[in-house]
């Protein structure tokens, strides 16, 4: 009986060293966390309803003949159509309704619309009345995608290397000359400082249909380490203080310019550091301007705190001295980057 009692003790305690060590692993050791594949996030086939839709009513309308959605992928075969008059700004949010697909067609009926997608068309009609609609799915490209760096520019990535990187660890060279965070990577740091700059990033959200909120694509672009544009799938929302094209908890983007996810949209970003009196105090806060894929978001907008998580962080002075410019890890966010440049607008002064 004791030799029984023994070897089940035993069983036991390797079972729970087995299970301490699994929790040491995954809490003491990002590197032994799970990497997935970049098909997972970037699928060559594209979902076929997600994305940017846009059309015309039928018969008499003509006070707002035209009609835009917003299709947001739920997991699931789970779909959020946001109905409204325009792209790209802040029109009149006409309906949210919920939809689902089976067998190639998502259909919707609530909120007093109803609706279908099937064969790359999106018809419809309000839940009372004759008039219908037309869409069609259109592709944005923002004006300054692969846009060259000036003479004056710093090339901080081509796809070449991480030549002016510290912390490339865990950031994995993909095709296309980008670049891809993964569970092992720490924040991406220039090694060069800079207080004002001219900056342009492009990049791309991975599609995570199943994830809401801050869990969906999560990144951000720093300059002088402590100002983030906030990088995140917010396709279709509306455009909050911690959402994509944000100065983080600061300053809202004036409208919500993000493509769907798997898109590449850019970032041109004209920042000015704080400026000080000879005693030391502020005398003006940074200001920055951002154009999310060329519409402005940020317009010479000012910074008077910190884009951090905590208050306590948020409240600290503004940097006296030159800083990095970041790219943001949430480690199993699989954000891809590429075409960076930077010009330096202080050098010379």
């Amino acid at each position: 009986m004791k030799k029984h009692t023994l070897k089940l003790a035993s069983i036991t305690v390797v079972a729970s060293l087995v299970v301490l060590a699994a929790i040491y692993a995954a809490v003491f050791m990002p590197n032994a966390r799970a990497q997935r594949s970049e098909a997972e996030f970037y699928p060559e086939s594209p979902d076929p309803f997600t994305g940017n839709w846009r059309g015309r009513w039928s018969g008499d309308v003509d006070v707002d003949p035209d009609i835009a959605a917003q299709v947001i992928a739920q997991g699931r075969g789970k779909y959020l159509i946001r109905l409204t008059s325009k792209l790209f700004m802040r029109s009149a949010l006409w309906a949210l309704v919920e939809g689902e697909a089976n067998d190639g067609v998502l259909k919707f009926d609530g909120d007093g619309y109803k609706g279908e997608i099937r064969d790359g068309k999106f018809t419809g009609r309000r839940s009372s009345g004759k008039d219908t609609f037309t869409m069609n799915r259109i592709f944005y490209s923002s004006p300054t995608l692969g846009a060259a760096p000036p003479d004056s520019a710093e090339l901080l990535f081509d796809g070449t290397n991480f030549d002016a990187w510290e912390g490339a660890g865990g950031w994995v060279p993909v095709d296309g000359n980008a670049m891809m965070v993964t569970p092992d990577a720490s924040d991406l740091v220039s090694k060069k400082k800079y207080t004002d700059v001219q900056l342009h990033v492009e990049f791309r959200l991975p599609f995570m249909p199943k994830e809401r909120g801050q869990a969906r694509g999560n990144s951000g672009v720093f300059v002088q380490d402590v100002y983030e544009i906030q990088v995140l799938d917010s396709f279709g929302l509306e455009g909050y203080y911690d959402e994509c094209g944000a100065l983080y908890k600061v300053s809202p983007p004036r409208v919500n310019a993000c493509l769907p996810p798997t898109e590449w949209q850019t970032y041109d970003i004209t920042y000015h550091a704080a400026r000080f009196n000879e005693d030391g105090t502020v005398k003006s806060y940074p200001r920055i301007t951002v154009l999310h894929n060329g519409f402005v978001i940020q317009q010479d907008q000012e910074i008077p705190q910190i884009t951090a998580w905590k208050e306590v962080e948020r409240l600290q002075p503004p940097p006296t001295e030159p800083g990095a410019i970041k790219l943001q890890s949430h480690r199993s966010h699989y954000v891809q980057f590429r075409n960076i440049w930077v010009v330096d607008l202080a050098a010379g002064t």
